[in-house]
C-alpha cells in the first residue's frame, strides 16, 4: 500500500469512527441545518458543555466540521465538501473491495 493509500485509509477510518456514535450523528444533522455554538448544542442535547466540546473535537478532527469565530465564540457547521469527499472515498473503497473480492456466491462465500 502506498503512503497516499495509507493516509486515505487512515482518514476514512477517522471519519467512520466519528460517525460510529449516534450522538455525533445527531450533532452532525443539527449542524447540517444551521451554524451552532457549544451552548446552543448543549441546550438541544442531554450533554454538558464539556461533553459537547469533546464530541465536536472528534468530529472536527475527522474533518467533518468547519469552525468559525464570531467574536469570542466559535460556531460550528457541517463541511459539505468533506461530506462529498467522504462519499467519493467510501464509494471507491467499496468498489475496490468488490473488484478484488476472491469469494463469490458460486464459491460459497456470499450471502444467499
Amino acid at each position: 500500500m502506498s503512503r497516499k493509500q495509507t493516509a486515505d485509509a487512515a482518514a476514512l477510518a477517522r471519519v467512520l469512527i466519528a460517525l460510529g456514535d449516534q450522538t455525533r450523528q445527531d450533532i452532525l444533522v443539527a449542524l447540517s441545518r444551521e451554524r451552532l455554538n457549544v451552548g446552543q448544542l448543549a441546550e438541544r442535547f442531554p450533554l454538558s458543555r464539556p461533553a459537547i466540546s469533546h464530541q465536536l473535537k472528534v468530529l472536527a478532527d475527522a474533518g467533518l466540521l468547519v469552525r468559525e469565530r464570531h467574536g469570542r465564540e466559535r460556531v460550528y457547521r457541517l463541511d459539505p465538501a468533506c461530506c462529498r469527499a467522504l462519499v467519493d472515498r467510501l464509494g471507491k473503497f467499496v468498489a475496490h473491495c468488490c473488484a478484488n473480492a476472491k469469494c463469490s456466491r458460486d464459491q460459497g462465500g456470499g450471502q444467499p
